[in-house]
């Protein structure tokens, strides 16, 4: 099982997810009480490894990320991966979830936007790229 983290601002996305890249938790967490919900998540789940995007403020999470897991005793290491076109993927998996309903059914799919932040999907999406089950380029990007 793994952790895998998508680290912001102002809120971060959180998620464990297994092997086989199969979801167990996901959330979004406000970074200011990062180290508590990640300590709530390492005390409930066996994670061997913590996960995290190379993205935004990066350095200082994995820094709050290392002091954490040494004040909890937990030789885990934090792993970066590149997090290129997360955010877009991780607006489709949301919308995978939950289909457009209604008159939004209308809107062209690239017209939308999702009305909840996706971090912990980016944070799903992570975790799978570590894990090998993703490509940025499943993305849907044509390479340049």
């Amino acid at each position: 099982m793994i952790l895998a983290v998508d680290p912001g601002k102002d809120k971060t996305g959180c998620a464990v997810v297994e092997e086989d890249g199969s979801l167990v938790v996901k959330k979004v967490v406000p970074t200011v009480s990062y180290e508590k919900e990640i300590g709530l998540l390492l005390s409930r789940f066996p994670v061997r490894a913590f996960i995290m995007g190379n993205g935004t403020r990066h350095q200082e999470m994995k820094d709050r990320s290392e002091k954490l897991l040494k004040a909890m005793e937990r030789e885990i290491p934090v792993i970066l991966v590149d997090e290129k076109y997360t955010t877009e993927m991780g607006e489709a998996w949301y919308w995978k979830d939950h289909p457009a309903r209604g008159l939004a059914r209308l809107i062209p799919r690239g017209m939308r936007t999702a009305p909840v932040p996706v971090d912990d999907y980016v944070a799903w999406i992570i975790g799978n790229i570590y894990l090998g089950h993703v490509k940025a380029e499943d993305v849907g990007h044509r390479k340049v």
